[in-house]
Parts: C-alpha cells; structure tokens; sequence
C-alpha cells in the first residue's frame, strides 16, 4: 500500500507547490500587462485620431463587432469618433480600433489592438502598410479587391481574403454606426 500513498502524496505536494508558485507570478505580472495593454490602446486612440487631446467613452449603442465608442476631444471641441470593434478572423477575434473625423468626414486611420490571426499570413494586417490602405477614406462603404483598389476599395492581402474582409467589414460597420448616430 506504501508504494501508493508515497508517489500520491509526492504528486499532491508538487502540484501544490507549482499551483503556489504561479498564483504568484500571475499576482505580480497582472499589474504590469494591465498598464501595458492600456498604454497600447492609448497610443492607438492617439494614431487613429491624430487631432484629438483626449478620449471620452460615451454611452452608445454597440450593435455587431462594436465594444466601445470614444469621443475625441481638442479644447473640449469634439473632433472626432474612435470605434473600438471585435470582429472575427481566420484566427479569432480580432481587436482594432478605428478613428473617424466629424469635420472632415472621413477615416482617419485604422489599428489592430490584439489578433490572433496566422503569422506571416493574416498577422501582415498588423502592419503599418496595410493600416495606410484606411487612411483618409471617404465614409462610404469600403470593399474588399484582389486587384489595383480604386477610392472605395481595399486591396486584400495576398492568401490572407479573410482578414482583410473581417478588418473592413468593421470599419464598414463604423462608418454605419457614424452615419447613424443622432437619428442621420
């Protein structure tokens, strides 16, 4: 019977240890990545909305992909709109934030938070160059083109369709809530 309780209460007492030993690391890691990840969705708030000062979340209603609705702020004069949306990739969720300016009416850019979409395939939505396909954009409905995109077209990414129609298809749902609002 020894040799049954000696291996359990071995197992029991490492597990208890190890479960100790990352309730720690979790306790003391949690803070740091919770400032991290709000840094990084302020500097995105920032990128997408260039002539705002500061973000306002305000109660809106949220349909689709929509989370959250942020009013940006210059001198207490709304310059703007950034939609934080979630919708679904190849690979998941995928977290962006798009900005859209009142006086221009326009996009004014377009970042991913978080994806976990393929890498080297649908991860390339995270970069720079495909954030530029956003840029400036009338607030018309946007579609997804395997060629040479005309005004309200977005180039896919090559092998990547799935991505890019997810990304616009938010961004299209941001323009809708923008077109929306106040009963326009």
């Amino acid at each position: 019977m020894n040799y049954i309780i000696k291996p359990a209460v071995t197992l029991f007492v490492t597990a208890v240890i190890t479960i100790a030993a990352l309730s720690v690391v979790y306790n003391l890691t949690l803070e740091p990545i919770e400032r991290q990840i709000q840094r990084t969705q302020e500097a995105a708030l920032r990128a997408v909305l260039p002539g705002a000062e500061e973000f306002r979340l305000i109660e809106a209603e949220t349909p689709g992909s929509i989370v959250a609705v942020y009013e940006g702020l210059t001198g207490g004069v709304l310059v703007g709109y950034v939609v934080e949306l979630s919708p679904a990739g190849y690979g998941g969720t995928i977290d962006l934030v798009a900005g859209i300016s009142v006086p221009d009416e326009r996009i004014t850019g377009m970042r991913i938070l978080r994806h976990s979409e393929t890498p080297g395939l649908g991860a390339l939505a995270a970069r720079e160059n495909f954030y530029q396909r956003f840029d400036n954009r009338p607030l018309v409905p946007l579609e997804v083109v395997r060629y040479s995109p005309g005004e309200h077209q977005i180039s896919a990414i090559t092998s990547s369709t799935i991505t890019t129609r997810a990304v616009t298809g938010a961004v299209n749902e941001a323009i809708r809530w923008f077109n929306g609002r106040d009963g326009r």
